[in-house]
């Protein structure tokens, strides 16, 4: 191997360690290790950042954007809403979704199969109470299953039907991997379905329609004249369900027993309750919420109506060690923050001076026209799944651009990347997604992730550094008989997949399997499309797959999730595979090259 060559493996391996010990941002490694090839020539200057126009990272954003903003809206509600209703277990439901994405990627690219169901699967899990990372990986591992299937199911395929005709005169047809590939499907979304989801972390996102677990408001309650008037403080939290960590009296702290302290009118209470008990006192009149910042009075109809709304504080958010008295966006907009939940983290102070953590749930109150344009002004995210729920904007308006944007990407008119930035810029100008959202609802750190290691992955091809791993592996297994080097081949191709991306480990590989074959007097065929399959076989990292890192950030999950579902996965696909590509080697020995 040449120098560039070492160099390029062992950068690229010291990034996947360096991800998978999770001890730093996946982002800041991937930017790291671009810069850390550029310095040692690997990397062109001028092709540093060529990754941000490439092809698949804006696929990737684009499938964000609309994925979330499908869900946003609640366009699948409905449909989600009737799977909902069926009282199956994960089982089922993972059956069925997994089922129904593979069906679809036998008809289009994975990445239009993913964009389709993936916003059903979120909506889908919203209802049923499950956490998004349950679902969404068998979802983006069923699509790759069921993109092996067919000519057209995935890049990969059509790629090694190219090579089939520069080799013996013909491509491969529709339906040429299916006697291989659809067992291998079949079984994979079954394995999903009873066990693989089992191997999935159980993590919740913060995401704008995900459940979330509210738990207890802090907040400040003024003591109204009537019921609570005149009781002890013991009582009082006894009979309402509070737990009341001090009182305020014309400014000033009260300090006696607990067992001494009588409330009086016009005492403010710092106090931890529950949503229900909040709206109970309140409704009741036996108290008044204060409010930090802004806000007002009213109980108009429309927009001039003043409503509740919940919104929760999320990495990255600029409020993050705000304290609520300084949060000048309430202000603008006239909206109070009148509680705060923490998520168990015990706080006695005056609310006024709590300052803001990831997680934090402020509780809102104001105008119903101006409540969204002040979440979205915080950077925090509404909770509409507590039933207090945001305007929609045109369901049926966003279902019909996105069908249309996922026709023409599935038609082949114009690529995918083309296809759905075009359905974003219609759903814009007709006024269902604001622009400000578009910008939001891209997971940024992913899009760094993929394009800061696009560079590297083209490094790995263009300094030869691939195909001499592939000629050194596959020579290694060349004396062992046919079927070991159809199963290297597999094995070898699935490894390399995750680091070099499915299309150029084709490009690499497919060369150079046809080559051992030949000379081996072997029909080309089962070494083809056990690369086909190896290439799509991508279940081991975020980023090999458009597909694992379009999921990434709506399921939360982190660099060593993959591995745990995936690597099972990937050996049954083999088990099954091999069997099948040895049984079309000619029985007797080398056969026709051309199989």
């Amino acid at each position: 191997m040449t120098h560039d060559q070492i160099l390029i493996i062992g950068l690229l391996l010291a990034t996947l360690v360096a991800l998978a010990l999770h001890r730093w941002r996946y982002d800041v490694v991937a930017v790291a290790a671009l810069l850390t090839g550029v310095a040692l020539g690997l990397v062109p200057m001028e092709g540093a950042f060529t990754g941000l126009s490439n092809p698949a990272v804006v696929t990737v954003a684009a499938i964000l954007v609309l994925g979330r903003t499908m869900v946003a809206t609640g366009t699948l509600d409905p449909f989600a809403e009737r799977v909902g209703r069926f009282r199956t277990g994960p089982v089922s439901l993972v059956a069925v979704l997994c089922g129904t994405t593979a069906a679809a990627s036998t008809l289009m690219n994975n990445v239009g199969a993913l964009a389709l169901m993936m916003p059903v699967a979120l909506a889908v899990a919203a209802r049923r109470g499950l956490p998004p990372s349950l679902v969404l990986m068998p979802v983006s591992f069923a699509a790759l299953l069921g993109g092996m299937t067919t000519l057209i199911g995935t890049p990969p395929n059509m790629l090694i039907a190219q090579i089939r005709a520069e080799t013996v005169g013909a491509p491969f047809s529709l339906l040429s991997f299916a006697p291989v590939a659809v067992p291998v499907a079949l079984v994979g979304v079954a394995w999903l379905s009873l066990a693989g989801w089992r191997l999935v972390p159980q993590r919740r996102p913060v995401a704008g329609r995900a459940p979330f677990e509210v738990g207890r408001y802090q907040c400040e309650l003024t003591v109204a004249p009537g019921p609570l008037a005149g009781q002890g403080l013991h009582a009082v939290e006894t009979a309402a369900g509070l737990t009341i960590h001090g009182v305020l009296r014309e400014g000033a702290w009260v300090f006696a027993r607990r067992e001494a302290i009588r409330l009086e009118a016009g005492d403010v209470l710092c106090a931890e309750a529950d949503l229900a008990t909040i709206e109970r006192l309140t409704g009741a009149g036996a108290v008044t919420l204060g409010a930090v910042r802004g806000g007002g009075e009213g109980t108009g109809d429309g927009d001039d109506a003043f409503v509740l709304l919940e919104a929760v504080v999320p990495p990255g958010a600029v409020v993050l060690g705000s304290a609520l008295a300084s949060l000048e966006a309430a202000d603008r907009w006239g909206i109070a923050v009148v509680a705060v939940a923490r998520n168990g983290r015990r706080y006695e102070g005056r609310l006024e001076d709590l300052t803001l953590a990831v997680g934090d749930v402020l509780l809102l109150h104001g105008p119903r026209a101006l409540i969204e344009q002040a979440v979205d002004d915080l950077a925090c995210l509404p909770l509409a799944a507590r039933g207090i729920a945001l305007e929609r904007r045109r369901p049926r308006v966003t279902l019909a651009l996105f069908g249309v944007g996922l026709l023409v990407a599935a038609a082949g008119v114009v690529p995918a990347e083309i296809a759905f930035t075009g359905a974003i810029l219609a759903m814009v100008l007709a006024g269902v997604l604001p622009v400000r959202d578009v910008y939001r609802r891209v997971d940024w750190s992913v899009i760094v992730l993929l394009a800061a290691l696009v560079p590297l992955s083209e490094a790995l091809a263009e300094t030869g550094a691939a195909r001499a791993l592939a000629e050194t592996a596959l020579g290694l297994a060349h004396g062992a008989g046919p079927t070991a080097l159809l199963a290297m081949t597999f094995a070898f191709t699935a490894l390399v997949t995750p680091v070099l991306n499915n299309v150029a480990t084709v490009l690499v590989l497919a060369p150079v399997v046809v080559s051992l074959a030949t000379q081996a007097g072997l029909p080309v065929d089962p070494f083809l499309i056990a690369v086909a399959i190896g290439a799509s076989a991508d279940f081991l990292t975020p980023f090999g797959h458009h597909n694992n890192t379009i999921i990434m950030g709506p399921g939360g999950y982190r660099f060593g999730d993959y591995w745990r579902p995936g690597l099972p996965l990937l050996v049954l696909t083999g088990l099954v595979a091999v069997p099948l590509l040895a049984r079309m080697l000619p029985p007797g020995g080398p056969g026709v090259p051309g199989g």
